[in-house]
């Protein structure tokens, strides 16, 4: 356990209210377009499919795709969620297959753990893990 859950832990404050990341939504500007993207990167079609969201079953959550409005835009904009891969590199070459390009790392962090941020072709960034066996 981390220094802050232990902290958290010992104070009695944990939050409870958060459980798990049960959806990533990416922000594009034609859904269709990008769910042919989507469908070649995850090898499967999207377990819902409409003409403004499409949804995929990918390791556990839903990655959603949703049309970008005058709210969210896609592109880097301050937060990403990272994957946990088995090995970066060769999940770094996939992505980049898929036309995604490395916008940050690989770099070998302080926490003894691989990090990477790609972007796909729409500007989103991946965020990929790899920790230590």
């Amino acid at each position: 356990m981390s220094q802050k859950g232990r902290f958290i832990q010992e104070r009695g404050d944990q939050m409870d209210e958060l459980l798990e990341i049960c959806e990533v939504l990416f922000f594009v500007p034609n859904v269709q377009v990008a769910k042919a993207w989507y469908i070649a990167l995850f090898g499967e079609q999207p377990h819902f499919d409409d003409e403004n969201y499409c949804a995929f079953e990918v390791a556990g959550s839903t990655v959603g795709i949703h049309p970008i409005d005058d709210k969210t835009s896609s592109g880097v904009a301050g937060q990403v969620t990272y994957w946990r891969v088995a090995d970066i590199h060769k999940a770094i070459a996939r992505f980049e297959s898929h036309g995604c390009r490395l916008f940050r790392g690989p770099i070998f962090g302080v926490d003894k753990v691989w990090v990477c941020q790609l972007t796909d072709p729409f500007g989103n960034a991946w965020g990929l893990m790899q920790r230590p066996q």
